[in-house]
């Protein structure tokens, strides 16, 4: 008798425990289904279990794909775990409240995207690039209400132009969009760029970086697509859009140092792009009716657009005295609409600007907008002498209130 019963407290205690098992092994099968839902679908299952009945309650759980933040510099989307890693993306944290996962997409040369927020990467960056093939991007509309694509020029050296302004050795460009963007080259890293998409056609971007010549280049691009009722979008003929009351808008390839190449007359050449003609435009915030354009302070070559920079000396080169305008400015300027000089309210009389300085104006003309035009010789000609190591223009803007 003692032995039978002691057979059942060990039976009993081995069906204890088969259950427990049973259960444990039940609950961990929910936890990895809640999570295999979570990953594939965005769902979150919750459920109840009584013997082997399931009785599921399914919610679905929904988060915007905005961008979110990252332990590095680049930002992310915010996306389910299995949708970054089927766009082969980096997952940098949480976010949607831990719902979603921030994902980074990178892509480099020969490569497509219809992802927001792409980075467009140099091989091996951020180590140096020698150089090689043209590389290319393009990029698609993720979908059918983007009508912008926004780059941003997060890092961007490459070889500078020649001595003529024209990019022989390294070049950026851009196509299949409808906004006609320039061939750029040099220092570019801050600068962005804003090209409409036409319809469903492709943007392709490509980088020529000539391998026979030795130089440390490298590129990173943001591309952002902006839907049609952005707030962020540019308008209509801005390749380049500024927003805030006051900022800095440097031409492309600025800098105060000189390009080391000569130019064909065998002067020293110029940083500044030849073949030039685009707007840039300026948002024109609330309380603000007009706008003041004036040189970067202690920088004496923040507006060298024509002439002799090297032939002259500090009383000309950044002051009143190097700046000219009107009919004197006939090949590489810039246009201000109806500008009038700060400093004495007196109507300027004319629109171009050029020289080697530039005198503080304003003006109340809408919208707010500078038009940049180079044309495609640098050097002498009949009727001009060469223009020698200009660097372009650094000009500061600042709304001015109503």
């Amino acid at each position: 008798m003692m032995a039978y019963r002691g057979s059942l407290v060990v039976i009993a205690a081995i069906l204890i425990t088969v259950a427990a098992v049973s259960l444990y092994n039940e609950e961990n099968e929910k936890e990895q289904y809640k999570d295999d839902l979570l990953e594939d679908n965005d769902l979150e299952e919750y459920s109840s279990r009584k013997g082997k009945i399931l009785f599921p309650f399914l919610s679905i759980v929904r988060f915007a794909n905005t961008e979110c933040s990252t332990t590095g510099t680049m930002r992310g989307t915010c996306l389910a775990r299995r949708e970054c890693h089927n766009l082969n993306g980096t997952i940098t944290g949480n976010c949607a409240s831990r719902r979603g996962r921030c994902c980074v997409v990178t892509r480099g040369c020969g490569s497509t995207t219809n992802v927001n927020n792409t980075y467009f990467t140099s091989p091996g960056y951020p180590s140096a690039y020698a150089g090689g093939a043209a590389c290319s991007i393009t990029v698609y509309r993720c979908n059918s209400n983007i009508c912008q694509l926004r780059i941003d020029f997060l890092d961007m050296v490459l070889a500078q132009p020649d001595g003529d302004g024209n990019c022989a050795t390294d070049s950026v460009t851009v196509t299949g969009g409808n906004t006609v963007v320039p061939t750029i080259c040099g220092d570019n890293t801050g600068q962005t760029i804003f090209v409409d998409f036409n319809g469903n056609a492709a943007i392709t971007i490509t980088i020529t970086a000539t391998a026979s010549t030795t130089f440390a280049r490298r590129w990173n691009m943001k591309l952002v697509q902006l839907g049609c009722d952005c707030p962020g979008i540019a308008p209509n003929g801005c390749l380049q859009y500024y927003t805030g009351t006051s900022g800095t808008i440097n031409s492309f390839n600025y800098g105060s140092a000189a390009n080391t190449v000569l130019s064909s007359s065998l002067v020293t050449g110029t940083r500044q792009m030849a073949n030039l003609n685009y707007g840039i435009c300026i948002r024109m915030e609330a309380g603000y009716c007009g706008i003041q354009y004036s040189q970067s302070a202690n920088d004496v070559y923040s507006f060298t657009i024509s002439g002799d920079v090297e032939g002259a000396d500090n009383t000309v080169l950044g002051t009143s005295l190097g700046a000219s305008n009107d009919g004197a400015c006939s090949t590489d300027y810039v246009i201000i609409p109806n500008p009038t000089v700060t400093a004495t309210g007196v109507a300027v009389g004319a629109d171009r600007f050029c020289g080697i300085g530039f005198v503080s104006v304003q003006t109340t003309a809408k919208p707010f907008v500078i038009y940049v035009v180079t044309n495609g010789d640098e050097g002498a000609t009949a009727t001009s002498p060469p223009d020698i190591g200009n660097r372009g223009f650094s000009l500061a803007y600042s709304e001015i209130a109503c």
